[in-house]
């Protein structure tokens, strides 16, 4: 019965790359195309019912008139003819006019008016650079794409139904007055300008205190994430009252603009039940007077009590639709600010496809300080040919995870290119050059699905003897074997938790290396890609690394030297510059800073190395 209204709108639908308006208006109205068609019909139908609703008030008034006036034995034969129309259209026409209404609104609309706003909030942020996620709290940005689609839908749907209802209504129940007795619509002018003169009082200071609200609520959620986020932290380096002090000032704030939001609620309600209670008053009142002097028909003090109660509740309802749209107004102010962000790294205009012939890397000059003026890369030219393998060796904030993210373009130089096999990374897409690369990281994260997924993500399609090979060359299908999850999941079906965390670190290493083995990438980087491995396991599988380097362009860091011992070249790199450049053999002949560090290291070691820091 459901399904026709349902499937009105697809909110999945590709409508284009849209890039979010930071107004709010423009955003609602630009994504709210869609439902054009809805919404009109919806429109539509709030009109159809708020007709029936006034007409039957003015029926009842005419009915009151008539039975007064007619005789009980000629009942059905004066008035049987509009006493079965208007039963026909209480018991038929209304229900329908409101089941379509109520079905297009909390069926057609709303459940897919979220979905859209959340999809393509989600479209968006997710093409965000890894830049961009480093300057926030993950559960934040991930709280504001949920809550602009409830606040923006929300919005959307206090206008649709209920402000433009209650709209019509008040119109109609002037026109009826009016065309009852024009004298009866002096108590409803009143009473309007009353309404609005404490609307105009009431909004801006609503819609500041909501704003406020959401501000704080928005700073308390991501107090709340950052410290759950690192409860290991908090735990280790418990100071309980210090905690819970810097908790206490963020919890009393948003309830003390929460406080201010309830006043002025309480304020508008209790103005309400005083506008209210004047209107029954004045509107029955006057039409009491009215029928006593003679000027008006009993059926009209019937009308005016059904109107003056109608009329109140309605614009009570009215009034708690305003404070929830300047509420939702709010929240997506708050969101957008995340939301509605330019993308900081974008593919230029045309970017084509990379492709990879051989698989040559050239850095030309690139500097890199994240804005700051120091630390990254500065004016660094390197070249690695096709299918060569370097080591890259420095101490902490020398460069090396900056170079390994400028290829990655999470970030974009400041100045200076980037190219391979002669092509500008810039100028090819994103998700191509990504598709050409694997990685494994020294802090593996896995994702909360099942082990299998973990392995083979970015390779849809890829058989499960593939999985497992590549599971068993990491030296990693022996403990998948044994894992279950807390949902009794076993084996390659067992999920890994948020962030792998249902593993240890040499196991999501394990599985990292088996996902970049699964990939079979032709640029290879390997960020201490054995750090998190006990020495037998990183033997049993260093000679699969190997393996899997072959024909491969491979860029890895270490610190621990004797992991790159063996690599074609060996890149030192020192306040953002090559320093050093040539295989172990040379770089030891030389002694400079690489043969300092391997005379240093006392069993293969450096100190760590700082991934933001460098």
């Amino acid at each position: 019965m459901f399904r026709r209204f349902e499937e009105f709108v697809d909110p999945f639908q590709d409508y284009g790359e849209l890039k979010p308006s930071s107004q709010t208006w423009r955003y609602l109205i630009t994504n709210l195309r869609p439902f054009r068609t809805v919404m009109a019909m919806s429109l539509a139908l709030t009109v159809i019912g708020a007709a029936i609703e006034i007409w039957l008030i003015g029926y009842t008034s005419q009915l009151v008139d008539n039975l007064a006036a007619a005789r009980r034995d000629e009942l059905w034969a004066s008035q049987g003819t509009g006493l079965l129309a208007a039963a026909a259209l209480v018991l038929i026409g209304r229900p329908l006019a409101g089941y379509l209404r109520e079905s297009l609104d909390d069926i057609a609309f709303r459940p897919n008016a979220e979905t859209l706003f959340r999809w393509r909030a989600h479209r968006h942020v997710l093409r965000q650079s890894v830049g961009w996620f480093r300057q926030d709290f993950s559960g934040r940005i991930a709280s504001q794409v949920r809550d602009i689609g409830t606040s923006a839908t929300g919005a959307a749907y206090a206008v649709l139904h209920t402000l433009s209802f209650v709209s019509i209504y008040v119109a109609g129940s002037f026109w009826l007055m009016a065309s009852i007795d024009p004298r009866l619509i002096w108590p409803l002018i009143v009473w309007l300008c009353c309404y609005l003169g404490m609307m105009a009082f009431v909004i801006p200071r609503l819609r500041h205190a909501s704003e406020n609200f959401q501000g704080t609520n928005a700073a308390l959620a991501g107090m709340t994430v950052d410290t759950y986020a690192n409860i290991d932290l908090i735990k280790l380096f418990a100071d309980a009252q210090t905690e819970d002090r810097e908790a206490l000032q963020r919890f009393a704030t948003a309830r003390e603009t929460f406080v201010r939001v309830q006043k002025l609620e309480v304020t508008v309600n209790s103005s309400m039940l005083f506008l209210g209670s004047f209107l029954i008053v004045a509107l029955v009142g006057y039409a009491v007077i009215l029928w006593q002097s003679g000027g008006a028909a009993l059926g009209l003090i019937a009308a005016s009590l059904a109107l003056s109660f109608r009329i109140t509740g309605m614009a009570e309802w009215m009034l708690d639709a305003v404070s929830s749209l300047f509420a939702h107004f709010g929240a997506m102010r708050q969101s957008l600010l995340t939301v509605a962000q330019p993308l900081s790294i974008e593919d230029a205009p045309g970017a084509h496809l990379l492709a990879i012939d051989r698989g040559e890397i050239a850095f030309k000059q690139v500097t890199h300080h994240y804005g700051k003026g120091d630390g990254g890369l500065d004016g660094v030219f390197l070249r690695i040919a096709a299918g060569q393998k370097i080591g890259l060796v420095g101490r902490s904030g020398t460069g090396k995870s900056t170079l390994v993210n400028l290829l990655l373009r999470f970030f974009d130089p400041e100045s200076g290119s980037i190219e391979i096999d002669g092509q500008d990374i810039r100028r090819v897409t994103q998700e191509s050059l990504r598709r050409q690369i694997a990685m494994v990281s020294q802090e593996a994260t896995l994702l909360h699905r099942s082990i299998r997924d973990n392995i083979a993500h970015g390779n849809a399609g890829v058989s499960e003897a593939a999985i497992v090979m590549a599971a068993e060359n990491a030296a990693a299908d022996g403990f998948i074997a044994s894992l279950r999850d807390h949902e009794g999941r076993t084996g390659y079906d067992a999920h890994a938790g948020e962030r792998g965390v249902q593993l240890s670190g040499g196991q999501r290493q394990r599985i990292a290396i088996a996902r970049a083995i699964l990939k079979d990438a032709p640029i290879l980087i390997l960020d201490e890609a054995t750090a998190a491995l006990d020495s037998e396991v990183e033997a049993a599988i260093q000679d699969t690394l190997y393996g899997i380097m072959e024909g491969k362009t491979v860029i890895a860091i270490a610190h621990r030297l004797s992991t790159i011992a063996r690599m074609d070249r060996i890149v030192v790199l020192d306040g953002g510059r090559i320093v050093e450049d040539g295989t172990h053999a040379q770089l030891l002949a030389r002694n400079g800073i690489y043969a300092a560090l391997w005379a240093h290291q006392s069993g293969g070691f450096i100190e760590a190395d700082d991934p933001a820091a460098s």
